[in-house]
């Protein structure tokens, strides 16, 4: 046996069991394996020594209760993340199924309705009403130049063309508009 496999089962084994066969006669023979042999026992004995006079801090009964509190409150705590993971599948699936029940409002009911204009151009007016209605997904804008005027058709929710009524009879009068407005050249 050498000092490596020696020095290798002190490590691991408890000092008691290197007493026996090889190992004992390495230590009997080698005197620095000997002399860390005998400084690893007293360190091992004055552990034990220490650790028999130890006291515990708390009583046996204290220590019991802690335990027991402790243990109740992991399980409780299990029940509660239980439970917050089961509302939040919930939760999930309640916002899926009505995503998939429920139609869109700005889809629900598509109308339409021409408008006769008066002084914007069917350009001007459709820009006005992109402009103005920034949020409208479903509204569909297209314009029929005439003679006589134009004429703008718009197809969205009612809510959408609702707005379109407003903008239109708020900007498309003579008095709001370009059209209304007379110049007067001044006379030479």
């Amino acid at each position: 046996m050498t000092c490596e496999d020696y020095l290798s089962m002190l490590e691991t084994l408890p000092v008691e069991e290197l007493a026996y066969g090889a190992a004992r006669d390495h230590a009997a023979q080698c005197y620095d394996c000997n002399r860390v042999t005998r400084v690893v026992a007293a360190r091992e004995r004055n552990m034990t020594l220490a650790y028999a006079e130890a006291y515990p801090s708390a009583s046996a009964v204290t220590v019991a209760e802690r335990a027991i509190v402790a243990s109740r409150r992991r399980r409780v705590a299990f029940y509660v993340r239980a439970a917050l993971g089961a509302a939040a599948v919930v939760t999930l699936l309640g916002a899926i199924v009505t995503r998939r029940v429920l139609p869109t409002p700005s889809r629900a009911v598509v109308e339409q309705e021409t408008f006769n204009l008066q002084c914007l151009s069917p350009q001007e007016a459709a820009e006005m009403l992109r402009q103005k209605i920034p949020h409208a997904a479903g509204l569909s804008i297209s314009a029929f130049p005439a003679p006589q005027g134009a004429w703008l058709r718009v197809e969205g929710s009612e809510i959408e063309i609702e707005a379109a009524r407003s903008i239109l009879d708020r900007f498309d009068t003579p008095a709001r508009s370009q059209c209304g407005v007379q110049f007067i050249l001044p006379k030479r």
